[in-house]
């Protein structure tokens, strides 16, 4: 009698490989008939009870009830002021929560760049919240921050200030809605942005903006309270060279209080 072979490998992971497959096929086949069978019964009912008496049917049942209401992506604004505001409350049927006029009241009430509200079936609704991130604060009597497209923020005040620099020349928040007033403004901001760029460096160390007149825009030092006036072109020459003549000056003349980069490549000091 001929001894029986043992099975190489390759013919062992050959059949594994086989039992996986038909395994996952067996699985695939029965997700399919487990939705078929849902989607019948749907039908079913659909075709017997009617469309509206089926809806009806399931907005009074008690799994649908919202039992919970989350706020995501709120890191400054008040997440009690946004469940608040937003006006749905628990208890509720979650198909009968107005989620549109949530969204459209909570645009109006908050400074945020986005509100996406949505249903976490069975019973969560969902407050989705894009923030708009703080670039600098704009003192207007109080401390108020405002984003790179200079829309202020209320929310946003001197508790930030030591991680924030301060842009004055601004009258009031009011005042923004003046085209010249908010187009100083943008100046600022824009010089701030490509100091960040071209010499952040110096980006650290800025405590403030003056943007009362674009043609001496300048920037003063927190650390050694040095101005430095950049005026509001060439920032392409002027920039990459600002820590290096902020190093030089201060270094020889530590009486200089004012650094004026206005006119090229000509530096003038005042004491």
């Amino acid at each position: 009698m001929a001894a029986r072979r043992k099975p190489t490998i390759r013919q062992t992971q050959s059949k594994l490989r086989q039992s996986r497959g038909k395994s996952r096929s067996d699985s695939r086949a029965g997700a399919l008939i487990g939705r078929a069978a849902f989607l019948l019964a749907l039908f079913g009912m659909l075709a017997w009870f009617g469309v509206h008496t089926v809806r009806e049917r399931l907005l009074i049942l008690p799994v649908f009830t919202v039992r919970h209401i989350q706020v995501e992506g709120a890191e400054n604004l008040n997440r009690e002021g946004i469940l608040d505001a937003a006006g749905l409350r628990l208890g509720d049927n979650i198909f009968e929560a107005d989620l549109v006029g949530a969204s459209g009241t909570l645009e109006k009430e908050f400074a945020a760049e986005d509100f996406t509200i949505f249903r976490k079936l069975p019973d969560t609704i969902v407050i989705r919240v894009r923030e708009r991130k703080p670039v600098a604060l704009i003192n207007v009597g109080k401390l108020v921050g405002v984003d790179a497209q200079g829309v202020p923020l209320p929310h946003i005040g001197a508790d930030m200030v030591e991680s924030l620099p301060i842009i004055t020349g601004v009258e009031s928040v009011k005042a923004l809605a003046d085209s010249s007033v908010k187009e100083r403004l943008m100046e600022g901001l824009r010089l701030l942005d490509a100091i960040g760029r071209q010499a952040p460096g110096v980006q650290k160390r800025i405590s403030e903006i003056n943007v009362a007149n674009t043609s001496t825009l300048g920037i003063s030092l927190i650390d050694t309270g040095l101005e430095v006036v950049i005026g509001n072109n060439g920032w392409s020459q002027k920039l990459p060279n600002l820590e290096k003549v902020i190093g030089q000056v201060t270094a020889r003349l530590d009486t200089v209080r004012t650094v004026d980069m206005r006119f090229g490549e000509k530096v003038f000091i005042r004491k």
